[in-house]
């Protein structure tokens, strides 16, 4: 049976254990959060490196109308900023507008940032501390391993809602987090992955369920919903090579928890991921990205 060794606790300055170290990762520990990843500079580092990817897939860092804007000065927030870079990304090309960022994970830039950057440590199910109607675009992208299906219905979409402007937009780049492959051991650890995530609560394919929350919610002027499968590997382009390589990495930050629920050892484990990148290059193996834009009346 797979088992987490090296496990040891960090606790905060009042007591309460918030993070946990397995296999030399560092884990939240947060009975609020269902978030299984790292929270460490190696997931800083798989964020911050498939940054350029997605610009080049979706041509662009956003798709919202909101240049104008920006170059005028607006109030952008982005939940969920891993590494920050979309924010530094974004506050270099918008030096009039002003970002604030927002993670769970201390894994936030604190030197030498923008004079128009702000990064805030904060668990988004616990509401945000912003007045109503804070932001011109509240931006989110690839938490659908953070919250349950229930936290996205009942906290999340409003928690967006709340914050954004009339006028406003609110961006969400979501992926199903479920791999299609020809491949029978992508095939074996996509179900697996597929079973762990419906264990907790969470919802797969949360993106292209999304824009049928935001209709229900009858705020909306308009609401654009882009779906693009992305196929995986180096022969489908340097875009293709970065997407698998974010995909199995993100795999391996779940090396522990996974491979528990496998049964499986770790050292299996790490064995399968590797035949993972050699199916890709010798099948079909893709995923799905859904980028949802809600105008707000």
């Amino acid at each position: 049976m797979g088992c987490c060794c090296s496990r040891r606790c960090f606790e905060e300055e009042n007591g309460s254990i918030r993070y946990r170290l397995i296999n030399g990762r560092r884990y939240h520990n947060l009975s609020s959060s269902v978030y299984f990843l790292a929270n460490d500079d190696e997931e800083a580092y798989r964020l911050s490196r498939y940054h350029d990817a997605i610009k080049d897939i979706w041509e662009g860092p956003f798709n919202s109308p909101v240049e104008e804007k920006l170059r005028q000065g607006a109030r952008i927030v982005d939940i969920g900023c891993g590494s920050g870079i979309w924010i530094l990304d974004m506050a270099r090309q918008y030096p009039n507008s002003n970002f604030v960022g927002i993670d769970i994970s201390p894994i936030l830039p604190t030197e030498g940032l923008p004079s128009n950057v702000k990064f805030i440590q904060y668990n988004m199910v616990d509401g945000l501390p912003f007045e109503d109607s804070s932001f011109d675009l509240v931006h989110q992208k690839f938490m659908v391993g953070a919250f349950t299906e229930v936290q996205w219905k009942e906290k999340v979409i409003p928690e967006l809602i709340r914050l954004v402007r009339s006028d406003g937009w609110i961006e969400i780049l979501e992926a199903d987090a479920i791999l299609i492959s020809d491949g029978t051991v992508t095939r074996r650890i996509a179900k697996a992955f597929h079973d762990f995530l419906v264990s907790k609560g969470i919802n797969p394919s949360i993106g292209k369920e999304i824009p049928r929350i935001f209709e229900n919610s009858n705020v909306f002027l308009e609401i654009k919903h882009q779906q693009k499968t992305i196929k995986l590997g180096k022969r489908h382009g340097e875009s293709g090579e970065e997407s698998l390589r974010f995909y199995v990495s993100g795999l391996n930050s779940a090396r522990g928890t996974l491979a528990n629920s496998m049964n499986i050892m770790p050292e299996h484990y790490d064995a399968l991921l590797e035949t993972m990148y050699i199916e890709a290059e010798k099948c079909s193996t893709d995923f799905i990205q859904h980028r949802i834009c809600a105008h707000k009346i």
